[in-house]
C-alpha cells in the first residue's frame, strides 16, 4: 500500500513540475479501501493546456520515475474542460471533483 507521505511527495512533485491549480486524489486511496494491488489516481487541474489530453501526463510521468515503482494513473485535465462537465452528474469527471480529495489547490491564483 501507498503510504500518505508517499501520496504527499507525489503531488509535491506534480506542483514543483508543472504548478497545477489543483491535484484531486480519487479512487480507492481517496474513497474506498486501498488494497496492495491499488494503484494512485490522481486528477490534475491545469489552467489551459495545448496538448490532447492523452499527452499531458507525460510530463509528470517522466519527472516521478525518480520515486519508487508506484502504480499510477493520472489525468490532467484544464479548468475549461471541467467547467464544461462539472453539471453532468453522471460523468466521470464530475464525480472525481465532487468526491475527490484535495491534495493540492493553488491559493495564489490571480484571475
Amino acid at each position: 500500500m501507498i503510504s500518505s507521505d508517499k501520496i504527499k511527495e507525489i503531488a509535491d512533485k506534480i506542483v514543483n513540475v508543472i504548478h497545477p491549480e489543483k491535484i484531486i486524489l480519487f479512487g480507492s486511496y481517496a474513497y474506498g479501501k486501498p488494497t496492495e494491488n491499488s494503484d494512485l489516481d490522481i486528477l490534475v487541474i491545469v489552467r489551459d493546456s495545448s496538448e490532447p489530453r492523452h499527452r499531458r501526463a507525460r510530463t509528470i510521468r517522466k519527472n516521478l520515475w525518480e520515486l519508487p515503482v508506484i502504480p499510477k494513473d493520472i489525468i490532467v485535465y484544464t479548468e475549461g474542460e471541467i467547467e464544461e462537465w462539472i453539471n453532468v452528474k453522471e460523468a466521470f469527471i464530475t464525480q472525481v471533483v465532487k468526491k475527490g480529495k484535495v491534495l493540492y489547490e493553488n491559493k495564489n491564483r490571480t484571475h
